[in-house]
């Protein structure tokens, strides 16, 4: 009897071992089955829309040099960095073959590891394939001459990119060759015209950081609405003297902020002689949070017009 039992115990436990391993193998096909469905890595939904390129074999006598490159602002103060578009000069006695890898910039980002950066700019409607950057540098020349993307965050006067194929060094000065990014951001493909005035206005944003009377705030939470003006062409002594927004489905009309405010990275350009190439903004300051109001209608009145422009936007 007591062997029969240790039998029967046995074959117990022989079965629940079994059970567990069953379920085991079963948690381990679903969770794989998950992942593949669901992993951001594997998902081309959420894939993002640039990726950092694989590594290519560099040519040991590349040699790199400037050639030229524009700094563009975060006049938004919403992307959390700053870029320069650096045009970049190849040179090698044989065909270029050059890994971006090998470049590095003095807060540690390496050339080949900006997908995010230019996905940020991609994700809030920046037009960054009009910079001709490039993520490979591959050429069947000798010389070679291309614009490459340099994110930084450093609020210094100076950046410097390593190359540590042959430890040279290229050094940007911050201070020049300035551009604000909404320039490469027109929610507008028809500019205004007005005369032979000629403006265009940028998809618009909230602002984070505002300025009254010289003095900086903290504008999170709140609706102050920014309308980037940037003026392409200009007669003499022409203004915007006055400027409406108007969210669609809501009883406000608001009226454009006198030049007490602006934000922290952009001039108030209403009731101000407008200058060619100047980037300005026009700020509202809005009550309402539902999403919908932030769908309407820019009204404009220039100082060389008796009619009103109007112009649709949508705010981000």
């Amino acid at each position: 009897m007591a062997r029969n039992n240790k039998v029967r115990i046995d074959r117990i436990i022989i079965i629940f071992l079994s059970i567990i391993i069953i379920v085991g193998v079963l948690g381990f096909g679903v969770s794989k089955l998950i992942d593949v469905l669901f992993n951001n890595d594997n998902n081309p939904i959420n894939n993002p829309d640039i990726v950092d390129p694989s590594p290519i074999k560099t040519n040991e006598t590349t040699k790199v040099s400037l050639v030229d490159y524009q700094i563009y602002e975060d006049d938004t103060d919403s992307l959390g960095f700053n870029f320069i578009i650096a045009t970049l000069k190849f040179e090698d006695e044989n065909n270029i073959s050059f890994d971006l890898g090998n470049l590095q910039t003095s807060e540690k980002i390496y050339l080949n590891n900006v997908s995010k950066y230019i996905n940020t700019l991609h994700e809030n409607a920046y037009n960054i394939e009009s910079l001709n950057i490039v993520n490979t540098v591959v050429s069947d020349s000798k010389n070679y001459t291309c614009n490459v993307f340099i994110p930084f965050t450093t609020d210094s006067y100076s950046l410097r990119l390593l190359n540590s194929l042959d430890a040279s060094m290229i050094e940007f000065d911050l201070t020049k060759n300035l551009n604000n990014v909404t320039a490469i951001k027109f929610e507008t493909e028809k500019d205004i015209i007005i005369g032979d005035t000629n403006v265009r206005v940028s998809k618009s944003y909230i602002s984070n950081m505002m300025m009254h009377n010289g003095v900086e705030f903290d504008a999170s939470g709140m609706n102050y609405y920014t309308f980037n003006i940037y003026v392409e062409e200009v007669e003499d002594n022409v203004k915007i003297i006055d400027a409406q927004f108007i969210p669609n489905n809501s009883n406000e009309q608001l009226k454009a902020l006198n030049t007490q405010y602006r934000s922290a990275k952009v001039d108030n350009c209403l009731d101000k002689v407008l200058t060619v190439g100047e980037n300005g903004a026009l700020f509202f300051e809005g009550s309402s949070k539902n999403e919908d109001s932030l769908k309407g209608y820019l009204m404009l009145m220039f100082s060389n017009s008796d009619e009103w422009v109007k112009i649709s936007t949508v705010l981000e």
